[in-house]
């Protein structure tokens, strides 16, 4: 793809080089200032002459023939603020700003159409995203020039936000049709990659070995050592968590229970786990699950204790049974609105400092807690250091963690599990109590339909699992807070509810996770009013947004002219609206007897038929509906993996095209239980990947691991290459190029079943970074 001369691409990762903070209260409110969105409001101080997506900022850009800026992101995103502290508060690249182009802010959480067309316009020009998302587009709103994170000043590498404006501004001032004509082959690129899957239309429902080859994907990918799927860093992959689940209770796959089980309890004893507060960090940057990225968003506390629950209704286990509970009384207690509905999430940052609020040092412990209390805490907790960012503002504090399951404890005690668990209780009540004096995490109250919906599911599965009736009356104060105040006259449901004010037409999956949340409430009450509202909003969906002609759901009610109106039925860090409503068909044929839910749930599945065949991992959710259909009873393992990669990542652009992963011939070498493997990694010329350690906390390391199904086999020593040191905006990074060896030595049984090679990498060419990939390579002999 073309580019004009100095348009460079810069990796998300880039950290900032000096700041220029002023105190909002001495600037005059921008046009943010009217909005509801926190995210919006926190900018409405800037200097920058900020405008909502909206005509108001498309005609004044046509009309004074001004590119615009969109710059997408949301309340909780720490490099947001970090951009937001040191860029557009500075006086001076605001002035750059408004003199030269037409600022948009957009709220990914309130508009993600947008943020989804403008990310993949992001991810097309350089082939890695993130947020803060900063898109350059043309008055008609295609996209000519992306980035993410820029820092405020030019490096010896690279020029910083203020002299791009002033490129833009030049290039868009001199050369206008060649922009115009970049713009136009990005527009046609997203549309075409955005429609793919809406045109591969298959006439059959997926094959049944689909559910049996996401099966064999887990299995290939799982961590039977610290739990968990893939390298760190780790996502809890609630979707994998939940498919295994109805794995086993639909077909009885011990193996897929246990990998479901060991996953939850390794969670459940990290730092991902807020063992204080209750509920569940956005993800783990260690394999262990100990240091997590601190956001808490309410769909994870939704898809994560709806786990836990399931769970206990297979295991009965005091702790799953725990974990449940304290992740609805979390929200509960801190998430939820006076009437019922929920909030969104709260913050990273604890002024300006990841983790502050969550961190402890020996000293603050000691002094809050009596001596005996103390102790025992000590005995049996730990404490991780949170990595500090440089040029950043860092805490010192610690991160609690337990070190050994609550069964180990409850033996090392000699008393019952249950009694461990009553024993953590008031020493963790104490220290939240001295927690909540702390500045707390900015909240983002923000009610939004879908993930209200999605809570909505898990409280009343958890009111009728665990016999708890606050939980289902929180179901159905929820539900009709939304009911109420996110539907309009004529029954069409509204994205986003806050300070008094409905807005934004829902999108699709905001009708599917509120029914599916409906439908559950209807299951903990037999209250029938819940399924007549399930029944009439799955009505209005298909009025709505059901694509006549290829089947399946579109994603916006096609009422805004957009650059392509998608489908999306891949998953994401939420189920697809897709997914979701193929299951909910489910339920709702199961409750009514009408065949023609079940009979629309068929054509979903195969509207998206030839995807889910080829990539069953990107569409978890629906091969889980596939498998309630009862088409696919799992079958004997087909895979043929013997020195053949298997990609976790869907993208074409990716690690996987520069960097290639092979085991050489005579390369495992056993003797007795002692293995050695060698992996090679060709590295195309031009290209790098990172080091081991990476030079720096958000690099993400070459990494190598072996697994085995027993959980027996224990790594000795990995041994990575002698890294080059290579120079960039950053500093000095350690990196390997070309050819390079990495052999790990281990403990492994002789008749280790399934023996893996597991490589993480990430590719980097200059300055920019690829999504990082991951390996699979069967080893012979297992």
């Amino acid at each position: 793809m073309r580019r004009t001369g100095f348009f460079i691409v810069w990796a998300s990762i880039v950290i900032s080089m000096a700041a220029h903070a002023m105190e909002p209260e001495k600037q005059k409110p921008n046009r943010l200032i009217n909005e509801t969105s926190p995210y919006l409001l926190q900018h409405a101080y800037n200097p920058v002459e900020w405008y909502p997506w909206g005509e108001e900022a498309f005609a004044k850009a046509r009309k004074e023939n001004k590119p615009i800026l969109l710059s997408i992101g949301y309340s909780t995103c720490y490099w947001c603020h970090v951009m937001e502290r040191e860029t557009f508060e500075n006086e001076a690249i605001a002035k750059l700003m408004n003199d030269s182009i037409i600022s948009i802010k957009i709220d990914r959480e309130q508009r993600p159409d947008v943020d989804e067309i403008y990310m993949t316009a992001t991810q097309l020009m350089t082939q890695s995203g993130g947020w803060p998302n900063n898109v350059f587009v043309t008055p008609d709103l295609k996209p000519f020039f992306a980035g993410t994170y820029f820092s405020p000043e030019d490096t010896s590498y690279r020029p910083g936000f203020a002299t791009l404006i002033k490129h833009i501004h030049e290039e868009w001032t001199k050369n206008p049709e060649a922009i115009k004509e970049q713009a136009e082959r990005v527009r046609a690129a997203i549309v075409s990659f955005k429609q793919g899957e809406s045109h591969q239309v298959a006439t059959a429902l997926p094959d049944q070995n689909t559910v049996q080859t996401l099966l064999d994907h887990f299995r290939n990918n799982y961590d039977s050592h610290l739990g968990g799927f893939y390298q760190a860093p780790k996502f809890p992959n609630e979707d994998a968590l939940l498919f295994l689940l109805a794995a086993y209770r639909m077909n009885n796959d011990a193996r897929a229970l246990e990998m479901a089980q060991f996953t939850l309890t390794k969670m459940a004893e990290g730092g991902i786990y807020d063992q204080v507060g209750g509920g569940f960090h956005r993800y783990s940057t260690d394999a262990e699950w100990r240091i997590p990225h601190f956001e808490k968003m309410l769909y994870n506390q939704a898809l994560l204790g709806r786990a836990y629950t399931e769970l206990y209704s297979f295991s009965n286990a005091p702790l799953d049974r725990g974990i449940a509970a304290s992740t609805f009384d979390f929200v509960l207690r801190d998430m939820t609105h006076p009437e019922g509905g929920l909030y969104s999430a709260l913050d990273a940052e604890t002024d300006g400092a990841e983790g502050a609020s969550y961190a402890w040092t020996e000293a603050e412990l000691q002094k809050i807690l009596d001596q005996k209390s103390y102790v025992w805490l000590s005995r049996y907790y730990g404490l991780a250091d949170i990595p500090h960012i440089p040029g950043h503002k860092n805490t010192d504090g610690k991160i609690l963690y337990l070190k050994q399951p609550v069964a180990k404890i409850a033996a090392a005690e000699k008393v019952s599990s249950e009694q461990v668990l009553a024993r953590m209780q008031p020493i963790m009540d104490t220290l939240r109590k001295a927690r909540d004096k702390r500045q707390q995490p900015r909240l983002d109250d923000k009610i939004i339909t879908a993930w209200n919906g999605l809570m909505i599911d898990s409280l009343a599965r958890a009111g009728m699992e665990l016999k708890e009736e606050k939980y289902t009356e929180a179901a159905k104060k929820a539900a009709d807070f939304v009911l109420a105040h996110l539907r309009t006259p004529d029954g069409e449901l509204l994205r986003m509810w806050r300070g008094g004010k409905a807005q934004t037409p829902a999108f699709f999956e905001d009708y599917s996770f509120l029914i599916q949340g409906l439908v559950s409430t209807y299951h903990a009450t037999k209250d029938g009013r819940y399924l007549a509202e399930a029944e009439k909003l799955a009505q209005k969906a298909k009025e709505i947004f059901w694509d006549k002609e290829g089947g399946g759901y579109f994603y916006t009610d096609g009422n805004e002219a957009l650059l392509v109106r998608m489908k999306n039925a891949e998953d994401s860090a939420i189920p697809s609206g897709n997914a979701i409503m193929a299951q909910v068909l489910l339920d709702l044929y199961e409750l009514t007897g009408k065949a023609e839910w079940k009979q629309q749930a068929e054509d979903m599945l195969k509207a998206f038929g030839m995807a889910i065949e080829a990539n069953p991992r990107s569409y978890t959710h629906l091969v889980h509906a596939l498998l309630r259909l009862d088409h696919a009873a799992p079958v004997a393992d087909t895979t043929s993996m013997q020195n053949v990669a298997v990609a976790a990542d869907k993208d074409a652009m990716s690690t996987m095209t520069w960097v290639k992963v092979s085991v050489p011939e005579n390369a495992v070498k056993r003797n007795t239980d002692q293995l050695r493997v060698t992996a090679e990694l060709d590295v195309a010329p031009g290209w790098h990947v990172n080091a081991n350690p990476a030079s720096l906390d958000f690099l993400v390391s070459t990494s190598a691991d072996l697994r085995e199904d027993s959980g027996a086999l224990v790594i000795k020593a990995v041994h990575y290459p002698e890294a080059t040191a290579m120079t960039t905006p950053l500093g000095h990074i350690k990196i390997y190029e070309g050819k390079i060896l990495i052999s790990i030595e281990a403990r492994a049984p002789k008749d280790a079943k399934n023996l893996r090679l597991l490589v993480r990498a990430q590719a980097c060419k200059d300055t920019t970074c690829l999504a990082p990939s991951d390996w699979v390579i069967k080893l012979p002999g297992s």
